[in-house]
C-alpha cells in the first residue's frame, strides 16, 4: 500500500483542477457562441415570406425620353422602385414626419408609385402610457390607406430575447426580405421634410443603379452615382440619411447590397441634404433631413428655414398629436 502524502494529493489535483475550469470554459464558450449565432439568424431571414404584393414586373432597362420643360433627351431608369422610411422607436414627432414625407409624395406626383413604411411589430401590440404616441400610431393605420404606403410590420423577437436593443438598423437587416420584388429602395431617415417629389425621384431615375452585382456590368460595382457602404446592424444603431438597398434573391439566402450617394456629383448628391446645407445655386434640395439632439429629440434650428415649415405642415398632419415635447 502506498501513501499519499497532502504535498502528493495537492500536485496531483492541480492537472485535475486545471481540466475541470478549462472544461467549465469550454462550456461556456459554446454556450455563447450558440446565443451569438441565435442573434445573427434573427438579423438574417431567410425564411422570411414577403408581404408585398407579387404582382411586379422586373425591367432595368433605360429608356430616352424627351424633357417637357427643356426639350433635351434625357435617359430614365426603368423598374420597379420604392421608397422607404423605418422607425425602430414609436416618436410621435418622426411617425408624424413619415406621415408628411407619403403625403407630400402624392401631392408632389412622384413617379414611384411604391412608398413602404417599416416598424416593429410589437408597435401593433402596445397601448402607451403616452397619450402622443397612442394618437400618432392610431394615425398611421388610417394615412396608410389615405397616403397609400403600405405598412410592413417586422417581428424583433429574436432580437429583444438575446437583450439586444432595437435599432433602425437591426429593423432594416430583419426587414430586407420585404424589398425582394423591387430592383432598389430608396430610404430616407424621418425626421425630413420633402420640398419637389419630381426631383426627389431623380435619384432613383436619373442615372445607372448598382443593382445586382454583374461583372459584365460596370456600374454593378464601380457606380459614379452610388458609393458601396455595408449594413453593419450588429456595430451602428442609425442608418445613414441616403440609403439605396437593392435585395436579391438567392438559392439559400437574401443578398441586400446597400449604398450612399455621392455627394460630390453636381446635381445629384445634394438633392437630398442636411438642415445646414447651403447651395451655391440657390436652389432648394429635394428633402431634408433633420439631425436629433442627445436625447432623441429633433434639434431645435430657428434659423433654419425649413424647420418652421416642417413643423407647421407636421401639425397639420397630425392635429391630434402635441409637439412640445418632440
Amino acid at each position: 500500500m502506498v501513501l499519499l502524502t497532502s504535498g502528493t494529493v495537492a500536485t496531483l489535483l492541480i492537472p485535475l483542477t486545471c481540466v475541470c475550469t478549462f472544461s467549465i470554459f469550454l462550456a461556456g464558450y459554446a454556450l455563447q457562441q450558440h446565443s451569438v449565432r441565435k442573434i445573427q439568424d434573427a438579423i438574417r431571414p431567410y425564411d422570411v415570406v414577403s408581404t408585398i404584393p407579387e404582382e411586379f414586373s422586373h425591367d432595368n432597362t433605360r429608356e430616352t425620353i424627351t424633357d417637357p420643360e427643356t426639350g433635351e433627351l434625357v435617359t430614365i431608369n426603368k423598374g420597379n422602385f420604392a421608397y422607404v422610411q423605418l422607425l425602430s422607436e414609436p416618436n410621435p414627432s418622426d411617425i408624424c414626419s413619415s406621415i408628411l414625407f407619403f403625403k407630400k409624395l402624392i401631392d408632389g406626383e412622384s413617379e414611384i408609385q411604391d412608398r413602404l413604411f417599416m416598424y416593429p411589430a410589437e408597435w401593433d401590440m402596445i397601448a402607451s402610457s403616452d397619450p402622443n404616441i397612442n394618437a400618432a400610431l392610431s394615425m398611421l393605420q388610417t394615412a396608410s390607406k389615405k397616403y397609400e404606403f403600405w405598412l410592413l410590420p417586422i417581428s424583433m423577437n429574436l432580437v429583444t430575447e438575446q437583450g439586444y436593443s432595437l435599432t433602425d438598423s437591426k429593423l432594416l437587416r430583419l426587414g430586407e426580405i420585404q424589398f425582394m420584388r423591387y430592383d432598389s429602395v430608396l430610404y430616407l431617415r424621418s425626421p425630413g421634410l420633402l420640398l419637389d417629389a419630381k426631383e426627389l425621384d431623380k435619384m432613383l431615375l436619373s442615372r445607372p443603379l448598382p443593382l445586382k452585382y454583374d461583372i459584365n456590368r460596370l456600374e454593378s460595382y464601380r457606380n459614379e452615382a452610388w458609393i458601396g457602404m455595408p449594413l453593419l446592424a450588429h456595430q451602428e444603431a442609425r442608418l445613414p440619411p441616403v440609403y439605396l438597398i437593392s435585395v436579391n434573391t438567392m438559392r439559400n439566402r437574401v443578398e441586400a447590397r446597400t449604398h450612399i450617394p455621392n455627394v460630390v456629383l453636381r446635381g445629384f448628391g445634394d438633392l437630398a441634404a442636411g438642415p445646414t446645407y447651403k447651395r451655391t445655386s440657390g436652389i432648394d434640395p429635394a428633402y431634408v433631413f433633420f439631425e436629433w439632439n442627445e436625447d432623441g429629440y429633433t434639434t431645435k434650428q430657428e434659423d433654419n428655414p425649413y424647420y418652421q415649415q416642417w413643423r407647421k405642415e407636421q401639425s397639420e398632419v397630425c392635429k391630434e398629436v402635441d409637439f412640445e415635447l418632440y
